[in-house]
């Protein structure tokens, strides 16, 4: 007879016990690993990249084979709406800067922006026009940084900032100074004008932290801290 037919209570029990032992082991590992799943997923989209562009070098490709790689490629790396950096290569660019700042014995800063009053936008001209202002708000971080900084969409909205090089906080303060009197001025979003200020927390490598985790942290408690005292500042 099939052994399967032969299994007594005690040994589905015994069965079903180590399956729940493996679940639970199978969690365990899951969180012990969970700080190594973006390196993994991060070599993966980099393997991606190399093998498309091995592809598009080798002239082997239809052509409009090599303009969907190329896309590809783009969109692995920029966030769809603002064009600027995902979460992904940000962190890769962060994870990037210690390391030079590390071996340079040079310091970078990291800041962490939040639009305020920005739902109202939404709310009152519909998600398109909330888009609009995405779209112009990255176009002023970005035309505000140089070619070594860089700029992701975070999230909704919020944005990271990375600047490379800095002397020190002063400078920091005066650029993040700059850039909100910038995104204080007004937008045209579908025949309205509209104003926006944003609220942004500063993190400087080392003094405040070593990782990229921490360093996001730090920043994004003081984006609150300005934020719980009106906004459109910097702490």
């Amino acid at each position: 007879m099939n052994e399967s037919k032969l299994a007594t209570p005690a040994v589905l029990q015994l069965q079903l016990n180590q399956l729940a032992s493996d679940m639970v082991q199978m969690r365990c590992e899951a969180v012990v690993q969970q700080k190594f799943w973006y390196q993994q997923q991060l070599r993966m989209e980099q393997d991606n990249q190399l093998l498309s562009l091995a592809l598009l070098q080798s002239g082997a490709l239809h052509t409009s084979t090599q303009a969907r790689l190329q896309q590809l490629s783009c969109d692995n790396q920029y966030d769809a709406l603002t064009q600027t950096l995902n979460r992904n290569i940000m962190l890769d660019r962060i994870g990037h800067a210690i390391s030079m700042a590390k071996r340079q014995h040079k310091q970078f800063a990291l800041l962490f922006i939040d639009l305020d009053n920005f739902k109202p936008i939404n709310d009152l001209h519909g998600h398109s026009a909330g888009d609009d202002a995405l779209k112009q708000v990255s176009q002023r971080i970005l035309s505000a940084i140089r070619s070594s900084d860089a700029v992701s969409r975070h999230g909704g909205d919020e944005f990271l900032v990375l600047l490379t090089e800095v002397k020190n906080r002063a400078d920091v303060i005066a650029f993040t100074r700059k850039l909100g009197k910038s995104l204080t001025k007004p937008y045209q979003i579908h025949g309205h004008e509209i104003k926006l200020s944003a609220s942004i927390g500063i993190a400087l490598y080392p003094d405040h932290a070593s990782t990229a985790e921490t360093l996001i942290s730090y920043a994004d408690a003081g984006m609150y801290k300005a934020k719980h005292q009106g906004g459109g500042r910097a702490c």
